[in-house]
């Protein structure tokens, strides 16, 4: 129950700009006024954490660029469900929002999804003996 209502302000917030054309007046401001809610409600406390509904994420990060631009990305997420992306994102200053596509990790366990979200592996012997072998 609480994972639905957890969704109404993305469903919401993605059903009201096709109708805010068709809208006049006071219902156009709180239509408007329902957006800016829906799209707080999605992004608070996201910075630097992937968000996703199924194969859809999006993201928000600090950034230092300056400039205005829009360019496609790639994102690897460092924790479970450890999901890796392709999206388009657009560059703000000191902000970057991006959307994209992702596919689930097949690794369920720590160990696992860590070397894989890092793009490492295990090594064949342990770093002591391996010192030796120079």
């Amino acid at each position: 129950m609480y994972k639905v209502l957890g969704y109404t302000p993305l469903v919401v917030g993605l059903l009201i700009p096709p109708i805010l054309f068709f809208l006049h007046g006071w219902v156009l401001l709180g239509g408007l006024g329902v957006l800016l809610l829906c799209a707080w409600l999605v992004f608070r406390d996201t910075l630097d954490l992937v968000q996703g509904v199924g194969r859809v994420y999006w993201l928000t990060r600090q950034t230092t660029a300056r400039l205005f631009r829009m360019r496609l990305a790639y994102m690897r997420e460092t924790d479970y469900p450890w999901r890796t992306g392709k999206g388009l994102q657009l560059v703000v200053p000191y902000r970057t929002f991006q959307i994209g596509i992702c596919t689930p990790s097949e690794h369920y366990t720590v160990e696992d999804g860590l070397l894989h979200s890092l793009a490492a592996r295990t090594l064949p012997a342990k770093p002591k003996d391996i010192r030796e072998w120079l």
